[in-house]
């Protein structure tokens, strides 16, 4: 028995399973008046979600399993497809900053050169803002008042 998609000109839309394709269409469930065929919605197989973002990459030699060269192909592959994907859907681009370091105390949160510039427009030093920026990053932060 097929499934047909039914539609009434009240807006109501349905699909019903049917004895045959010469069966009558039936009634609308919402207001009782005669109701149409309508073409048969498609099919939705596998996935549709965009390639990984570029911000989900691994940004360090540990991240990319130690240079594995099959591990490295994957992501350039997936990022190849992203990028591809944001020259098509500009809305989906994520907006990304050039990283001055990302390894080390950075790997978590890259030191960005905006960052960078920044902290160094203070002391009119980049290698002293880099080390305050690695020292703020390495202290661990104290647990919220109340937390367990």
């Amino acid at each position: 028995m097929p499934v047909y998609d039914y539609a009434c000109a009240c807006g109501a839309r349905f699909e019903l399973l049917v004895p045959s394709w010469r069966s009558p269409a039936p009634d609308c469930p919402t207001c009782g008046a005669e109701t149409v065929r309508r073409p048969p919605s498609p099919a939705m197989h596998g996935s549709a979600a965009p390639p990984p973002a570029m911000s989900s990459a691994p940004q360090s030699w540990e991240g990319v399993q130690r240079g594995d060269r099959e591990y490295v192909t994957k992501w350039r592959r997936a990022l190849d497809a992203r990028q591809e994907f944001e020259s098509r859907n500009p809305e989906h681009a994520e907006k990304r900053d050039a990283v001055a370091a990302h390894e080390g105390a950075f790997e978590r949160k890259p030191l960005t050169y905006k960052e960078l510039a920044a902290r160094a427009a203070t002391t009119n030093n980049a290698t002293q803002a880099a080390a305050e920026a690695s020292r703020e990053r390495s202290t661990p932060t104290p647990p919220a008042a109340g937390a367990t």
